[in-house]
């Protein structure tokens, strides 16, 4: 009987370790099932992410493609630009240089013409002045001295 009592404490314990253990198993079955749909909800949010990061990188590309090749419109350009400035800049000073030069010829020609003088100066109303010789010389008008008198002319006449 002993031995009936032993077997009996053994298949009692067995059967306590063993439903100890089933429990403990579903336990970690059950915990690995909810890391199972965890993962699976992380891995469908990081597909949503990877496709939108993708359409994002395409976006970049195609604006880095037309960035490349606006400045390689622009660099032509830009130099065509500075060329021209160069030239711009290069033509003004000429420009300066022939507006003080056309200064001085007008004040020299102003300063030699005082003194001259004329046997006939035929003026564009028709009048004509004999032995005229310059008096004045103005911005506006020329004075003359003639065998008639003396004269204020307007430099349109």
């Amino acid at each position: 009987m002993e031995s009936a009592k032993f077997w009996t404490f053994i298949f009692l314990v067995c059967l306590v370790a063993g439903i100890f253990s089933a429990v403990q198993y579903f336990q970690s079955v059950d915990a690995a099932n909810a890391q199972v749909v965890e993962a699976r909800s992380k891995l469908n949010q990081t597909r949503e992410t990877l496709k939108l990061r993708q359409t994002e990188w395409a976006q970049i590309g195609a604006l880095l493609t037309r960035s490349q090749a606006a400045a390689a419109k622009e660099s032509p350009l830009a130099a065509k630009r500075d060329e021209l400035q160069t030239r711009f800049r290069r033509l003004e000073g000429e420009f300066k240089y022939l507006v003080q030069s056309m200064r001085a010829a007008a004040e020299k020609v102003r300063a030699d013409s005082e003194g001259m003088e004329f046997s006939e100066v035929k003026l564009a109303n028709g009048k004509v002045l004999k032995n005229a010789k310059v008096k004045k010389f103005e911005p506006q008008e020329l004075s003359f001295l003639h065998s008639d008198g003396f004269l204020s002319v307007a430099f349109d006449l």
